[in-house]
């Protein structure tokens, strides 16, 4: 069984790996891909979102559903604006004290051209927030839809009317009456049926007007996400 080495020590053997691959000094270190912004915004994409948001400003879907959840704008950072700085948050996280140890240190997980290629992309998401969140969305576009972004999605947006197992007894159905939400549990919809009502809303879909559309908030491969997790639910 391996051993995990400290977060602390793990995060060093990473930064001097990093020397290493900046001096010539460990050759194959991050030799599968050159960092690229590009690059960047896929690991922002799979590894940061769900803290920070889309758009850096703390928005993720953690925050969003935790109680006191330490603040996570990048817009408002105390702790750095330039490349070193942010590159040495993204290989420490909170493990030297200096921020919240809400903040894992990705510096024994992720590789050399994975921290740079994310470290500059962090840098452009704070200079030039549209132009990275434009990345994003490209970068969101080619990945593929999973079950945990759809759970997280659906407990943070969903759970309000469906309820949090999907039964149409959420919060809001003591006030959406004609018709209540719509218990999951019991949908046999087709895929296809279930992202038009989902993109368009209740309305545009002869259902509960109540259901709103979420086409524009929601991306194509979130949604589909969604629809993976709405399955599970199903008895």
């Amino acid at each position: 069984m391996a051993v995990r080495l400290n977060v602390v020590g793990a995060a060093g053997v990473a930064l001097l790996l990093y020397l290493g691959q900046v001096v010539g000094a460990a050759p194959g270190v991050g030799s599968e891909a050159k960092p690229s912004l590009e690059y960047g915004a896929a690991v922002f994409q799979s590894r940061c979102v769900l803290c920070h948001g889309r758009g850096g400003f703390g928005d993720g879907v953690l925050p969003l559903s935790l109680k006191n959840y330490p603040n996570t704008n990048l817009h408002d950072n105390r702790f750095g604006r330039e490349l070193d700085e942010l590159r040495l948050s993204v290989i420490y996280g909170g493990s030297l004290g200096t921020m919240s140890d809400e903040m894992p240190p990705w510096g024994d997980e992720l590789t050399y051209t994975q921290m740079e290629s994310v470290t500059l992309f962090t840098k452009l998401l704070i200079d030039q927030p549209d132009k990275a969140v434009a990345m994003l969305d490209k970068s969101q576009a080619a990945s593929k839809p999973s079950l945990r972004q759809g759970r997280a999605i659906f407990k943070n947006y969903c759970t309000l009317c469906h309820g949090e197992n999907g039964e149409g007894d959420g919060k809001m159905a003591k006030i959406i009456k004609n018709p209540p939400p719509f218990n999951l549990t019991l949908s046999r919809a087709p895929d296809e049926y279930l992202m038009q009502i989902i993109s368009k809303g209740g309305a545009a879909m002869g259902r509960s007007a109540r259901m709103p559309p979420w086409g524009e908030q929601f991306s194509e491969t979130e949604r589909r996400s969604i629809i993976l997790y709405i399955k599970t639910l199903r008895r």
